[in-house]
């Protein structure tokens, strides 16, 4: 009995045993299914990463691509001024091999005077949105200018400090079709002397510097005798040319820089004297005058001469701080009535005029 008994109870046991192995099977079962899922889980985040790391490393490649065939000049300089990437337009630009380049200060690498134009974009390379936009002038061999447009803007460098990037790109084409446009904009197209909008902006520009110098101003206007009556008997192509002429005479006068000759309007021209006292323009008049008759144009339909002259009126002054160059021109003006007047084909001056000038004290000399 007491066999039976015992036996029944390694059974029992034994049973216990199988029920708490299976249990154990089923928890390791779990653990090996929670682990194969970890597994897949963890290939397929590597895989992801894999992908994020390869495309980061073409989007690198490409930046680079982009970077180093760029056709204007561009470096990565950081806030400390070390330039760490400068593309092969940049090395043209400096005229330098890349280990002349990188890893020195870029202040050291630029003139001087292309340097401190303005504030340095590096002050704020700290900035997220710091973009900055300034030209630069430099100066070539043989003397010619280029120009560039410098771009910058705040980025993070591959160190992890703030920096820049910079472009240089050259505009030295459109500063040239600037200058072209804008001599056009002062020349009179016919005769390539100062048009009126020129001489009217020097006037006043002269007028207002003078006036502190209290230094003298003259003026000679010119008017080309029987000019009417040139183009009725001539034509006015022929007109034209005469003008052409007699502006290239009033050019040649030997004049100083910073006289002016100009176009006023028609057959009259003017020349606008800084610094020069009457008596020296009547001179230029004078020599003006010489000059043109000098020319020999053939005028048959004048009632002065049988070649073009001129008739010219002179007037100088010292410019006031309250008035402005209009009585100046006025003076000039009379003189040249009067020239014309009393015959033509010479050069007055406004203080030998008839009719006395107001507000003594600034009357033509």
């Amino acid at each position: 009995m007491d066999v039976f008994q015992h036996t029944d109870l390694n059974i029992v046991q034994l049973l216990e045993r199988i029920k708490e192995l299976k249990a154990e099977n089923r928890s390791l079962a779990a653990t090996c299914d929670n682990l194969a899922a970890s597994e897949a889980a963890l290939e397929q985040l590597f895989a992801t990463v894999n992908q994020k790391l390869l495309a980061a490393e073409m989007l690198a490649m490409e930046l680079e691509q982009v970077f180093s065939s760029c056709a204007d000049a561009s470096w990565v300089v950081r806030q400390d001024g070390v330039v760490v990437r400068a593309n092969p337009a940049m090395l043209r630009f400096l005229g330098r091999s890349q280990e002349e380049v990188v890893g020195r200060r870029c202040k050291d690498l630029l003139e001087g005077r292309l340097c401190c134009q303005g504030p340095c974009p590096l002050t704020n390379a700290h900035l997220p949105q710091s973009v900055c936009e300034f030209d630069i002038e430099r100066q070539k061999e043989g003397g010619a200018s280029e120009y560039f447009l410098v771009s910058t803007a705040s980025l993070i460098t591959l160190d992890g400090s703030p920096g820049i990037v910079a472009q240089f790109k050259d505009i030295t084409p459109r500063k040239q079709a600037e200058a072209a446009l804008a001599r056009l904009a002062r020349i009179d197209g016919l005769t390539q002397v100062a048009n009126r909008r020129t001489f009217d902006e020097t006037l006043i520009r002269e007028w207002q510097r003078l006036a502190r110098e209290k230094s003298p101003l003259s003026l000679v206007i010119c008017d080309i005798d029987c000019f009417k009556k040139f183009n009725d008997y001539y034509g006015h192509q022929a007109g034209d040319e005469c003008l052409q002429q007699v502006a290239r005479a009033l050019a040649d006068c030997g004049r100083r820089p910073a006289d002016l000759v100009a176009r006023y309007g028609g057959e009259e021209f003017v020349i606008l004297l800084p610094q020069t006292p009457l008596e020296g323009a009547l001179q230029v008049a004078e020599t003006v005058r010489q000059q043109v008759e000098g020319l020999g144009l053939k005028h048959a339909a004048s009632d002065v001469k049988p070649v073009v002259t001129l008739s010219l009126g002179v007037a100088s002054l010292i410019p006031a701080l309250d008035g402005d160059g209009d009585r100046l021109i006025k003076a000039a003006d009379e003189a040249l009535y009067h020239a014309k007047k009393t015959g033509r084909n010479r050069a007055l001056a406004a203080r030998d005029c008839n009719r006395p000038m107001n507000s003594p004290g600034n009357e033509p000399r």
